[in-house]
């Protein structure tokens, strides 16, 4: 019943597959914003990562002495300290304007970071002035080809190579130099980040209860799973993206309950006199209940087809032109799979009333 009529049987589909893309671009948007805030953490090659306890989320620039990150280096199965600096440069672009970018430094060779396209040591920055160009920068900074020089308010650097790490909604972009070029332009010794290797096998929480135990509390021990954690727990506090869209989730699914309603309500309509002859010769309400349900069952699969196929496509697309982290995960499609499949039930049980309505009279 109700694929037989295939031009009402694809305005039905197209209906739910739009329900379904609204739910999955706010899904897309509202983790495309955390998993750019934390875009740093996963890139960092430690177990543990040292930092100021006045330092709440990454945006901020507290920064902490390097002596607590040589006494992190004197515990038991520690094997390398890496000094980590943060801060930002102003560089021109092609049309001669200065553009702030954002700066990371460590010292060459210790593998500090892992971005895609960074050699494992980086051995390049040895040389001073040398720099590498976050590639997925935005478009603001003109082209930064390896063998460019880039002007910029703290000299002039010479691209050596690219790596990608990314822009989120407050950087634009990385460079990434050595700490004989940081500290060489005048920039602070004092320290954003600590990079803590242990031992393979080392009790990666026992190491770090320990640390928090013996050091001062002006420093804070975290893993680089939970510094992510913690970037995106505060992301959601301190912006209303949690609620604005949680709302349009909502409205998305709500939208997707009305559709799917009113497909299942007009099926029902213009087949009452078939819901009545199988009621006649003796099914019972809850047959005529499953027929509704298994409709529904087959309109969110249909609808939900061509609607991952849509957000998938501008996840690619958005993420293109804007750089912001927009990630299709398997969880994320299932989490909205879910809440299809769960809208158009919904909406069966709601158009069940009139096929429970059904009166074998008027099959004559």
């Amino acid at each position: 019943m109700l694929v037989h009529k295939k031009a009402r049987l694809a305005l039905s589909v197209a209906g739910v597959a739009f329900s379904v893309l609204i739910m999955f671009m706010q899904l897309g948007f509202f983790n495309g914003l955390n998993d750019s805030q934390a875009n740093l953490p996963p890139h960092l090659n430690a177990d543990l990562v040292l930092l100021s306890a006045k330092r709440t989320h990454l945006n901020k620039t507290n920064r902490f002495n390097p002596v607590r990150l040589a006494q992190a280096a004197a515990f038991d199965r520690v094997v390398q300290v890496t000094p980590f600096y943060e801060g930002q440069t102003a560089i021109k672009n092609d049309e001669d304007l200065l553009k702030t970018i954002a700066v990371v430094a460590f010292p060459p060779g210790t593998g500090a970071l892992n971005a895609p396209g960074l050699p494992p040591r980086a051995d390049g920055l040895n040389l001073r002035s040398a720099v590498l160009f976050d590639r997925l920068s935005r478009e603001i900074y003109g082209s930064a080809s390896p063998g460019k020089n880039l002007t910029t308010s703290d000299g002039t650097l010479r691209v050596a190579g690219e790596t990608a790490i990314g822009p989120n909604f407050t950087r634009d972009g990385y460079l990434v130099v050595g700490s004989n070029t940081w500290l060489g332009a005048g920039k602070s010794p004092w320290l954003s980040l600590g990079l803590i290797r242990l031992q393979p096998g080392a009790d990666v929480q026992a190491v770090k209860s320990r640390m928090l135990a013996a050091l001062p509390a002006d420093v804070t021990v975290l893993t680089p799973e939970e510094l992510r954690a913690r970037e995106i727990a505060f992301t959601v506090r301190a912006t209303p993206s949690g609620a604005v869209f949680g709302l349009g989730l909502i409205i998305g699914f709500v939208i997707g309950v009305i559709i799917c309603y009113q497909i299942l309500f007009n099926e029902i309509t213009d087949h009452m006199p078939q819901y009545a002859t199988i009621k006649a010769i003796g099914f019972s309400d809850a047959y005529l209940v499953g027929i509704v349900l298994k409709e529904s069952l087959l309109l969110s699969i249909l609808g939900f087809l061509p609607g991952f196929l849509g957000g998938w496509l501008l996840y690619h697309q958005i993420q293109a032109t804007t750089r912001i982290l927009m990630y299709m995960t398997a969880g994320r499609a299932v989490f909205i799979l879910f809440l299809t499949v769960l809208m158009c039930v919904i909406a069966g049980f709601i158009a069940m009333k009139k096929v429970l309505r059904a009166d074998p009279a008027e099959v004559f």
